[in-house]
């Protein structure tokens, strides 16, 4: 898998409505698992809280891992450029 994110923004929309559906199965899954059989359908709210935690932990992560690489890009040019600029002037 790479660092970088290379889906267009029209695949990113169409994929969206099966992530919510992925948080959604896991919400009641595992707010079952620890409240009971039937919890998470009384209380939606829970489950509405559970996606978004979810969604933002994913962003972060996400986020996290594409900015690192871009850093570790930047990172590695200018560290290029910098031995490039010293060699000249030896």
């Amino acid at each position: 898998m790479s660092d970088y994110i290379t889906a267009s923004f029209d695949t990113l929309l169409d994929q969206a409505p099966s992530t919510a559906t992925v948080y959604l199965r896991a919400a009641k899954r595992e707010i079952d698992s620890v409240f009971g059989e039937g919890y998470a359908a009384k209380n939606p709210a829970l489950v509405a809280a559970f996606i978004q935690a979810a969604s933002a932990d994913m962003n972060t992560a996400t986020s996290s891992k594409v900015f690192g690489a871009a850093l570790l890009q930047v990172s590695s040019t200018l560290s290029e450029i910098a031995s490039a600029l010293e060699s000249q002037n030896h």
